[in-house]
């Protein structure tokens, strides 16, 4: 059989107390955010697409296609943003954050088209209007900056995921950082050396995505931005792009795209509940009290993703070990402790 010797346990007991009912409560907070979180369908789509009024390589003609693309989704609203060589991050980012407010289940996509440049630090992309453009010297603009803040609003909000769809060069660059947690947050792109200039004959990525997102919409089957990425076909054309990926910063679920909204299910799928934590919580009531019965009465008929593994009694108070999805752990915001377990044969 199994032995698991648990590796922190004296940290169990330096835990702030919290109250059997707020436990409860903030589990069953917890629980409703992952469900509504774990649907793939949604109920509203937003889609925001920016590019420079100085740019030179069709920007303004792929961020029309876009737009133009996505429109064909159901409950959608679009946002067409062209940047002046005068505009800076706090002029659009409020525009940003007003276009991306979660009402019920949203979907908010956020495209770029045009030039970019590495930024100071290893894990910024600046975009520019102009190729070749030297940091400092002309029109900028922070994306690194913009795509952490939609990361926090996504963690903060109930309901809301990101797409960032990118098509300009050092595009890798910005998929670093923490992940969000709550939600889906995809970054989709293909490395490139160059956008093409606006007498190349090449087709921009932007053009390759809205051909493959069209066509798998017809099919009306629900599909996500690895679909998109087989349905590019390698070509000649598509030698500028070396690598086309799909980067997952938040959680590990697929964003899916479906004509039109399906209907919530009633049942959690197995990538929320497969990866599981045991969490500890430092209960201030003790074992017989009433409050601490109603919280395990609670634990046993919320969901059938929570186990209660041990209620352990101390001197005043009680520590309460339960088994949960590594997901709904990631939404409790009470003191608690995850603990690490080292599995040993006896």
């Amino acid at each position: 059989m199994d032995r698991y010797l648990v590796s922190n346990v004296p940290h169990i007991f330096d835990l702030q107390r919290t109250k059997a009912q707020t436990v409860e409560t903030s589990i069953d907070e917890a629980i409703q955010r992952m469900q509504i979180a774990a649907s793939d369908s949604y109920d509203n789509v937003s889609v925001f697409s920016i590019y420079w009024n100085s740019d030179d390589t069709g920007g303004a003609e792929d961020s029309s296609l876009f737009i133009q693309t996505l429109s064909k989704l159901q409950n959608v609203q679009t946002f067409q943003r062209s940047l002046s060589d005068d505009d800076e991050l706090f002029t659009l980012g409020p525009e940003i954050r007003a276009a991306s407010q979660p009402r019920s289940r949203k979907l908010f996509i956020l495209h770029y088209a045009g030039h970019a440049i590495a930024g100071s630090t290893p894990d910024t992309l600046i975009i520019t209007p102009k190729i070749g453009q030297e940091l400092g010297k002309g029109p900028e603009m922070n994306m690194s900056v913009i795509k952490d803040e939609l990361k926090n609003m996504s963690s903060r909000s109930l309901g809301l995921d990101v797409l960032l769809v990118m098509d300009s060069c050092y595009v890798a660059i910005t998929g670093r950082g923490r992940k969000a947690k709550g939600a889906r947050v995809e970054l989709m792109a293909a490395t490139a050396t160059a956008r093409k200039g606006i007498s190349n004959s090449r087709r921009t990525f932007t053009q390759h995505w809205c051909e493959a997102f069209t066509k798998l919409l017809e099919i009306r089957k629900p599909f996500t931005c690895d679909d998109i990425i087989n349905d590019i076909t390698p070509g000649p054309e598509l030698e500028q792009f070396p690598f086309t990926f799909v980067l997952r910063e938040g959680w590990d679920l697929p964003i899916t795209f479906r004509l039109h909204p399906g209907p919530t299910e009633s049942t959690l799928p197995a990538a929320v509940t497969s990866r599981t934590v045991i969490t500890a919580f430092h209960v201030e009531e003790n074992l017989n009290s009433r409050p601490l019965e109603q919280l395990i009465d609670y634990l046993n008929k919320a969901s059938s993703v929570i186990t209660v593994l041990a209620v352990l009694p101390t001197e005043s108070s009680t520590l309460l070990l339960l088994h949960v999805p590594v997901i709904l752990e990631e939404l409790l915001v009470l003191p608690r402790v995850a603990l690490i377990l080292t599995g040993q044969q006896i």
